[in-house]
């Protein structure tokens, strides 16, 4: 469940965009050195969210209900203004990777 885990936020940080726990940066870019030259820009990939969509999918999961003993209370791991998750243990990583996740990426463009 561990590695679980870790696929979902590094998966959850890339396309949410988060500063410093992305893997989208300028070191993977450099490693890809397809832009050609010396010029290297990073630009934004189209499957990271606006801080809209980001807000969106944090009230989505603060206002989320789940039977008892389902998952922890999500909503104590939101934060909205910054529109990120944080402390999610490894089985709360597990429900929302499996049940969650398309649910919450279904109403955003085709890109995601």
């Amino acid at each position: 469940m561990h590695i679980e885990k870790n696929i979902f936020n590094n998966i959850f940080n890339t396309v949410m965009d988060i500063k410093d726990k992305s893997k989208d940066n300028i070191k993977s870019r450099m490693d890809l050195k397809d832009n050609g030259g010396e010029k290297l820009l990073k630009l934004k990939t189209p499957f990271t969210l606006t801080l809209e969509q980001k807000r969106a999918i944090c009230e989505w999961v603060k206002t989320l209900r789940v039977p008892d003993g389902y998952s922890s209370n999500l909503s104590k791991c939101v934060d909205i203004r910054s529109g990120r998750l944080f402390e999610l243990r490894s089985h709360d990583c597990h429900i929302f990777m499996q049940c969650l996740l398309p649910t919450a990426f279904s109403d955003l463009s085709d890109q995601i």
